[in-house]
C-alpha cells in the first residue's frame, strides 16, 4: 500500500537541506551540531582559563607578600591548569568516541 498517495510526502524545509545532507536520518546534522556544541564548550573554557590566569596573576601581583593572599592565588592559578588538563582529556576522549561511533568532531566546521 503506498501511503504517499493518501499522506504525501515529508521533505525537509530548504533551510536545513544543507545541515541533513543526503542522509535522511540526519545523522550528518547531529553529528555537527554536536560538534559546534563541543566547540562552543572549549571556547568558552578557554576564556575562562586565561581570566583565571590573570585573575591569580592579579591577586599574586597585588598579595603583599601576605600568605593566604598568596595562597589563594597559586590556588586559582593550579585550578586553571588543572582544569584546562581535564578539557584536554575530554578532547582525547571525544575523538576516540568519535571513532567509535562514526561522528567526526571539529571536521567541516564553519
Amino acid at each position: 500500500m503506498d501511503f504517499s498517495k493518501n499522506f504525501g510526502s515529508i521533505s525537509p524545509p530548504p533551510a536545513i537541506k544543507d545541515f541533513i545532507g543526503s542522509d535522511p536520518t540526519g545523522a550528518g546534522g547531529i553529528s555537527q551540531f554536536l560538534s559546534n556544541l563541543v566547540t562552543l564548550i572549549y571556547g568558552l573554557a578557554a576564556i575562562v582559563l586565561l581570566f583565571m590566569i590573570l585573575w591569580g596573576a592579579f591577586d599574586w601581583m597585588t598579595s603583599g607578600g601576605e600568605k593566604e593572599k598568596l595562597e589563594s592565588a597559586r590556588n586559582k592559578i593550579i585550578s586553571a591548569i588543572i582544569g584546562i588538563m581535564l578539557f584536554a582529556v575530554a578532547f582525547a576522549i571525544i575523538q576516540v568516541l568519535g571513532q567509535f561511533t562514526g561522528f567526526t568532531f571539529f571536521v567541516g566546521q564553519k
